[in-house]
């Protein structure tokens, strides 16, 4: 943990408290600080731990990485009525703002104008209700047959 990356603040209840759902033991999920007006819902997955990208994570974290990451595409979809999902990742600058690694979920709808619309900052107290709203469908949301 590295109290200066503002995600490893966020993960640690020190920035916005209240917005994280744990995904599985080492992922959480939170909205992201802006959004599309009509892609409410965009939310970040992010490891507990710090790692700058993907390079950095190791390979017995790739398995929970990527039920973590199914698991919230999954949950977010559900959550938010979308017919499908953008999953991005972003590595390295200039594509890469903050230096932990994240995936960006955006919940899709047909005509929502994803490409030409502007971001907004949304207050916390929005993202608190979306982090609220993503929550029953992130617990239903099951991690597939047990081994």
């Amino acid at each position: 943990m590295n109290l200066s990356c503002v995600f490893c603040s966020v993960t640690a209840g020190v920035t916005d408290p209240g917005v994280c759902l744990a995904v599985n033991n080492e992922f959480v999920v939170f909205p992201a600080l802006h959004q599309r007006p009509n892609n409410r819902g965009h939310m970040l997955l992010v490891p507990a731990g710090h790692f700058g990208g993907i390079a950095d994570v190791p390979p017995e974290k790739a398995v929970p990485m990527l039920a973590a990451l199914q698991v919230t595409t999954q949950a977010v979809k559900a959550a938010f009525g979308a017919s499908g999902t953008t999953v991005r990742l972003n590595l390295g600058p200039p594509a890469q703002d903050i230096f932990h690694l994240h995936w960006h979920i955006v919940p899709r709808y047909v005509g929502d104008d994803f490409n030409s619309a502007k971001s907004t900052e949304v207050p916390l107290s929005e993202r608190l209700q979306l982090t609220a709203k993503l929550g029953p469908a992130l617990r239903q949301t099951s991690f597939g047959p047990s081994p």
